[in-house]
C-alpha cells in the first residue's frame, strides 16, 4: 500500500485501522524501537557539532510529525529531526532525551508536516542501501530523494587558498525511482531515468521534449513522473 493513501486511510479510520496508538508520553517505552543517543535538559543540539560549520539536518529544529511502525501502529506529535549526515531520523522522548529509531527489522514511515519520509532499502550503483528516503511522486511510479551532507575537515592556509574550519556541507541531491513494489534505485541522470521510464512508457522522451522538461530540475522530474501516474 503506498504511503500517501495509507496515511490517508489512517487518519480517517484510526480507531478501527490501528491497533494501538501512542502519545508521546509513551515514545519512551518502546525500547525496542529506539536507541538512546544522548540526554539534554535545554539544548538539544550535539555539542560536538558546535565548533563546525553548516549543519548535519535537514532541518536544525526538532518539527512535530507522525510516525508509522509496520503499518499497524501510530505515534502521532513526534518532535522529529532527520539527521543527514548521519542518516538517522532523531526524536525527543518525554523525557527529554534525543533518541534515534534504530530498528531494521520494523518499517518506518514518517509524517512531517505533510513530508512523507520512510526508512527502507534502496539500491546505489548496484549495491542494497538502507536508510531514510523523501516520498517526492507516490503511484504506481514512485518518485524519491536521498539528501546527502558531507563533512570537509579544516584546512590550513596554502598558498592563496584560505584557510578552511570544519564543516558540514549540502551535496546534491540523488533522486530514486520504483515501479511498483520494485525497490527504489538511484538515478544517475536524465537519460537513465528516460531509459528505465521508456521500458513501461514507449514514448515518454516524446512527452519531455514536448513539455520541454528540465529534467536535471526538481520540478522537472516531478512533472515527469506524476504523467507516467496518469
Amino acid at each position: 500500500m503506498k504511503f500517501s493513501l495509507l496515511f490517508i486511510l489512517c487518519l480517517a479510520f484510526s480507531p478501527v485501522a490501528f491497533s494501538q496508538t501512542f502519545t508521546i508520553t509513551d515514545l519512551s517505552s518502546l525500547s525496542d524501537l529506539m536507541s538512546f543517543e544522548k540526554n539534554k535538559s535545554k539544548d538539544f543540539n550535539n555539542p560536538s557539532y558546535a565548533n563546525i560549520d553548516g549543519t548535519p539536518y535537514l532541518n536544525n529544529e526538532f518539527v512535530p510529525g507522525d510516525v508509522f511502525i509496520n503499518d499497524t501502529i501510530l505515534i502521532e506529535e513526534v518532535p522529529l529531526r532527520y539527521n543527514i549526515y548521519y542518516d538517522q531520523m532523531e526524536f525527543v522522548s518525554a523525557q527529554k532525551q534525543v533518541l534515534v529509531i534504530d530498528d531494521a527489522n520494523k518499517k518506518f514511515e514518517f509524517n512531517l508536516g505533510g513530508e512523507l519520509f520512510s526508512i527502507q532499502n534502496y539500491i546505489d550503483r548496484g549495491n542494497t542501501e538502507h536508510g531514510v528516503l523523501q516520498l517526492m511522486v507516490d503511484g504506481e511510479f514512485q518518485l524519491y530523494k536521498k539528501y546527502l551532507v558531507d563533512f570537509k575537515p579544516a584546512t590550513k592556509t596554502i598558498g592563496f587558498q584560505e584557510a578552511q574550519p570544519n564543516r558540514f556541507t549540502r551535496q546534491d541531491d540523488n533522486y530514486l525511482l520504483a515501479v511498483g513494489e520494485q525497490t527504489p534505485e538511484t538515478v544517475r541522470n536524465h537519460k537513465d531515468l528516460l531509459e528505465k521510464l521508456k521500458v513501461h512508457i514507449p514514448a515518454i522522451e516524446n512527452y519531455a521534449k514536448e513539455q520541454k522538461l528540465k529534467l536535471k530540475s526538481e520540478s522537472g522530474l516531478i512533472q515527469l513522473i506524476q504523467y507516467c501516474n496518469e
